[in-house]
C-alpha cells in the first residue's frame, strides 16, 4: 500500500513540475495531442487520428489521468451525433463538429511553415505517423494561407471521328445497282402476270373514283422527281463527308428496291389508269426477253417520260412516292438548318410530285401511303442506329439489332463516330481558295 500511495505521489508531482514548465516557457508542446481546457471537456488525439482529436463531454479528470499513465496518447472516442449541430456557447460542451471546423486544413501555423509539417518533423525526427521518411516538397508548399494549387491534368475530349472508307462507299453503290437490277427483273416478270385492263377494271379507290385522270400530271410528276433528285445528289456532293452520305443513300435505296421488287412480284394488282400505254405481253419469260426489258428500263431511268417505261404492273409499292420522300429526307439531314426554306422547298415539292402522281392514276393511293411509311421507318431506323453508338452492338435490350440488314449496317457504319457534321467544303484540290473554309449550320 505504501508503494503504491508513493507512486500515486510520484506522478502528481511530475504532472504538477511539467505543468509549472510549460506556465514558464510560455508554450504548450503537443505530441500528437490536445488538450482543451473549456470546463470539463477535454481533446486527445489517438495515433491513428494524427490531424484530428475526439471530445470526451464527459470525461473525468482522475480517469483521465489514469488513463494517460496507461498510454498517454489513445483515449476512446464518442461518437459524432449528426443531429445536434455544433455548439457555440462559451459555457457549453465542445461536440466533435467543433473539433473539425477547428482544425486548420490548409492554412499553415507559422511563416515558412506549413501544417503538418512542423507536428511531424519536430516530435518525429522526420518521420511520419506510419514511421517512414517524410519528405517535404517547397514547390508544393501553398503561396497563401488560405488556397492551394493541385495540379490537374486538362481532360482529355475525343473528338468523333468520320473515316472515309471509299471502298465501302463503292461497295454500297453495286450492292444498290444489283438491287435496283432486282426491281426491273421483277418488273419484266409481273408485266406478263398483270391483269387484262378490258377484263378487269381498277380497283376500288376513294381518291380515284372521285378524281378524273389527268394524263399529263404524271409528266410533271416525273419533272419534280428529276429537279429533286438531281439538286439534293450536287448538294450531297459539296458535303465535307460525302462518301459517308452516299453510302448510307446507297443502302437505304438498296434496301428500298429490294423490299418493292418482292411486293410488287407477289401480289400484281390491275392496272391504276386506263389510259396508260402499256407493251403488249408475249406470254413468255426467257432470260433472254427479261434481259432486253431491263435493259430498256434501265435506259430510261425507269420513268414514263423518256418513253422507256412501257411495262406495266409496279404498283405496291410507288416509286415515284419513294424517290421523292427520299429526297427531301436527306436534304432535311445533311444541309445546315438555316437552310430552312431549301427544306420547305423539298418537302412542297414531294407533296405537289404525289398529288400530280394521284391525279394522272398512276398508282393505287394504298401504294402512294406505304412507300411513304416504308420510306420514312428505314431512313429513321437507319440514321437512329448511326447516330448513337450504344445501338451499334448486338444486346438483347436492342430490338433494333434483329433487323436482317443489322450485320450489314455494323460493317459500313462501325466506324463512324456519330452524327455527321452539316459541313460543306470543296469537293476537287483546285483551286486551292476554295479549301480555306468549310460551311457549317
Amino acid at each position: 500500500m505504501m508503494g503504491l500511495s508513493d507512486l500515486s505521489d510520484n506522478v502528481e508531482n511530475n504532472n504538477n513540475c511539467k505543468h509549472d514548465n510549460k506556465k514558464q516557457n510560455g508554450t504548450t508542446i503537443s505530441d500528437n495531442r490536445i488538450e482543451e481546457t473549456i470546463f470539463d471537456a477535454e481533446m486527445v488525439l489517438e495515433p491513428k487520428f494524427v490531424d484530428y482529436g475526439s471530445i470526451h463531454p464527459t470525461a473525468d479528470v482522475s480517469q483521465l489521468q489514469q488513463h494517460a499513465l496507461l498510454s498517454p496518447r489513445s483515449v476512446s472516442i464518442t461518437p459524432l451525433n449528426d443531429e445536434e449541430p455544433p455548439n457555440t456557447s462559451a459555457r457549453s460542451i465542445m461536440t466533435q463538429g467543433d473539433l473539425y471546423q477547428r482544425q486548420p486544413l490548409l492554412a499553415a501555423n507559422n511563416k515558412g511553415e506549413t501544417w503538418g509539417h512542423h507536428h511531424h518533423n519536430h516530435h518525429h525526427d522526420g518521420l511520419n505517423s506510419s514511421g517512414a521518411e517524410y519528405e517535404y516538397d517547397e514547390e508544393d508548399a501553398p503561396t497563401d494561407g488560405n488556397v492551394i494549387k493541385i495540379d490537374m491534368p486538362a481532360p482529355v475530349r475525343e473528338e468523333p471521328k468520320f473515316p472515309q472508307e471509299r471502298w465501302k462507299t463503292g461497295l454500297a453503290s453495286i450492292i444498290m445497282f444489283c438491287s435496283f437490277v432486282c426491281t426491273l427483273v421483277s418488273l419484266s416478270m409481273v408485266h406478263e402476270r398483270v391483269p387484262d385492263r378490258k377484263t378487269y377494271g381498277p380497283l376500288p379507290d376513294v381518291f380515284l373514283d372521285n378524281v378524273p385522270a389527268i394524263d399529263w400530271a404524271l409528266d410533271v410528276s416525273e419533272y419534280i422527281i428529276i429537279v429533286c433528285v438531281n439538286t439534293s445528289m450536287i448538294a450531297m456532293v459539296f458535303h465535307k463527308h460525302r462518301f459517308i452520305v452516299f453510302r448510307r443513300i446507297f443502302l437505304i435505296m438498296s434496301l428500298l428496291y429490294v423490299y418493292r421488287a418482292i411486293t410488287m412480284y407477289v401480289t400484281v394488282l390491275p392496272i391504276a389508269s386506263k389510259t396508260y400505254p402499256c407493251s403488249p405481253k408475249l406470254n413468255e419469260t426467257s432470260p433472254l426477253i427479261i434481259a432486253k426489258r431491263v435493259v430498256k428500263l434501265m435506259s430510261g431511268f425507269g420513268l414514263s417520260v423518256n418513253g422507256q417505261h412501257t411495262y406495266c404492273g409496279d404498283f405496291i409499292y410507288s416509286g415515284h412516292t419513294v424517290i421523292l420522300t427520299f429526297s427531301y429526307l436527306i436534304v432535311a439531314e445533311y444541309t445546315p438548318k438555316k437552310w430552312y426554306l431549301a427544306h420547305w422547298i423539298y418537302w412542297l415539292l414531294g407533296v405537289i410530285g404525289v398529288i400530280m402522281l394521284e391525279l394522272s392514276h398512276g398508282h393505287y393511293s394504298v401504294d402512294v401511303i406505304i412507300a411513304y411509311y416504308i420510306t420514312t421507318r428505314i431512313f429513321w431506323t437507319y440514321h437512329t442506329l448511326a447516330n448513337n453508338a450504344s445501338l451499334k452492338q448486338y444486346s438483347p435490350n436492342n430490338h433494333i439489332g434483329r433487323e436482317w440488314w443489322f450485320c450489314a449496317f455494323m460493317y459500313f457504319e462501325k466506324n463512324v463516330g456519330g452524327p455527321l457534321p452539316r459541313q460543306f467544303d470543296w469537293p476537287l484540290p483546285w483551286p486551292r481558295r476554295f479549301h480555306s473554309k468549310s460551311r457549317a449550320s
